[in-house]
């Protein structure tokens, strides 16, 4: 009997150990998976993303539906594994209203900083809507305050950051779509985190290199470089979109544009580029739906910013 009871905690003790190295091998596993699964850029998902920003509806600065966007976007960065950090501002003592900054750092120490920057304001007034007795309604903002958002966010999920060699910040800014609209000065959050840096955000202080995208979605876009760009990393961009076969999309050619998000920054003496569409006539009207976009062009503008991120030098 005794023989038979050690026999029986020898078994016990074996399987234990058993069990022990496998549960410690599977949470090995777990520690040893990247950060970031090898997916491609989705334009389909992109998509998804615009319209979900468009369910929120429009998305003013300062409303419920501002806050509700927001904070969807702050809980599908920190769900892909990103540092969020939250900028809050008040415009004239009583809008309320918030920067979203995404932070993913590499193992390379001292890593430069790319920033990649978009708004996810909509515009209050549809003024240039072809029917003027409803030029005082919100505008959609598919393209033109969702499409940006979703092309950064994809961004989020499929971007290799250690094969960038950078710290990567994905800036969503709040405030920038009513330029022009009376009381409203152009691109108010942009030019307050330019404003507040090294010591709001230190982490994507002084960054190498600042890519701006907005506008990006519409089915057959295409994407001239912004005269007031930096040369070099205009080429850089459109050399990959041309050597993804993309070159239809993006025409070397130069074109003049308006006061955009990167303007503060270029104002520093940062290297900029805008993938921005010059030629989308439905901005700042209520035509500015989900109808007017497409994946393959959503598709298209994340395949060239992810190609080009990872292989930057």
């Amino acid at each position: 009997m005794q023989r038979f009871r050690s026999y029986f905690v020898e078994l016990l003790l074996i399987g234990t150990l058993l069990a022990s190295v496998a549960f410690f091998g599977y949470l090995g596993y777990g520690l040893a998976r990247p950060d970031v699964v090898n997916e491609p850029f989705s334009g389909e998902k992109a998509l998804a993303s615009v319209n979900r920003q468009l369910a929120f509806g429009a998305r003013i600065t300062g409303t419920d539906t501002s806050l509700q966007t927001g904070d969807w976007l702050i809980e599908q960065l920190r769900l892909l594994g990103w540092d969020v950090v939250i900028q809050p501002f008040t415009i004239n003592e009583q809008v309320q209203a918030r920067n979203i900054i995404a932070v993913r750092t590499p193992e390379r120490a001292g890593a430069p900083v790319a920033m990649l920057t978009t708004h996810y304001d909509t515009r209050l007034a549809a003024d240039l809507d072809p029917d003027a007795t409803r030029r005082q309604e919100p505008v959609p903002g598919a393209n033109d305050g969702a499409s940006g958002p979703a092309i950064l966010l994809e961004l989020a999920r499929t971007l290799d950051v250690d094969a960038t060699a950078h710290t990567i910040c994905l800036a969503f800014f709040d405030a920038e779509a009513n330029g022009g609209v009376p009381g409203w000065d152009t691109n108010i959050g942009s030019q307050l985190f330019v404003d507040s840096q090294p010591g709001s955000v230190p982490r994507c202080a002084a960054p190498r290199m600042l890519v701006n995208v907005d506008l990006a979605g519409a089915t057959d876009q295409r994407f001239f470089q912004n005269e007031e760009g930096d040369d070099p990393l205009n080429d850089a961009i459109w050399r990959t979109a041309a050597n993804l076969d993309l070159a239809p999309r993006f025409p070397t050619e130069k074109r003049p544009m308006p006061p955009l998000t990167s303007a503060a920054f270029r104002q520093t003496g940062i290297p900029t580029a805008d993938v921005v569409s010059t030629d989308y006539p439905y901005r700042a009207t209520l035509a500015d739906s989900a109808d007017k976009l497409s994946a393959e062009t959503l598709g298209a503008v994340g395949l060239v910013l992810e190609t080009w991120l990872e292989s930057a030098p």
